[in-house]
């Protein structure tokens, strides 16, 4: 089964009297376990349809199925489920909570859930990605870096099947953000399914399928 299938997805918006189309009819599917790298120039329509396959926006038309499960066809309660066990999204401003440690921020989709938190299963994250010291450290107190990591490991920590990455290196350095890019490959390779989104070639050409957005329509190379 595939983890993602989108199906004849469309998403307009209206401005004054005009239909502006940000998807045209675009189908595609993406099988576990897959790298796959969304990329086009600004405003093309990447963010819309990273943010459609999460279940953040919906859909003019057409649908998106996440494990086979339909997202248009689940109701809000039921996305909001489906988000926090099934997917893992990183933002490329982080979106950590300021007034939360690092810790709370990872742990906030568990406490959503009404889960226990698995210390092994935190620390076994938080070593992975290098920021274990930085547990009581607020956001303010971290490096760009750093909180990329702790917002990686914020959609590591329910074991989702599926990450999906928007533009998570364009804050950071060039140094940091191919650290970042590593460890999203390595995550992938333990497994995980990523899309990134991305305006840098090189990253996208460490994924292994490319989809090229322009004008609301994807073709892949």
């Amino acid at each position: 089964m595939d983890i993602v299938s989108v199906k004849n997805l469309t998403k307009t918006f209206t401005q004054g009297t005009d239909k502006i189309f940000a998807l045209k009819n675009v189908s595609f599917s993406i099988k576990p376990g897959e790298t796959v790298a969304i990329i086009g120039q600004s405003g093309s329509g990447k963010t819309t349809l990273l943010n459609l396959i999460g279940g953040i926006e919906k859909p003019t038309s057409g649908n998106v199925e996440i494990d086979g499960i339909s997202l248009q066809s689940s109701s809000d309660s039921e996305l909001s489920k489906i988000r926090r066990q099934k997917i893992g999204y990183i933002f490329q401003d982080f979106n950590l909570i300021p007034v939360l440690t690092a810790e709370e921020n990872i742990v906030m989709p568990l406490l959503l859930d009404s889960k226990k938190i698995n210390k092994k299963h935190l620390h076994s994250i938080t070593d992975f990605l290098g920021i274990t010291e930085r547990m009581k450290h607020l956001p303010s107190e971290l490096s760009g870096g750093q909180k990329q990591r702790v917002a990686i490991a914020r959609a590591l920590i329910n074991r989702p099947g599926l990450i999906l990455a928007d533009e998570p290196t364009g804050n950071l350095d060039k140094n940091t953000a191919d650290e970042i890019m590593q460890l999203l490959l390595e995550i992938n390779r333990n497994g995980t399914t990523v899309i990134l989104v991305t305006h840098e070639e090189k990253y996208a050409d460490m994924c292994q399928r490319k989809l090229y957005i322009s004008d609301g329509i994807i073709s892949e190379t």
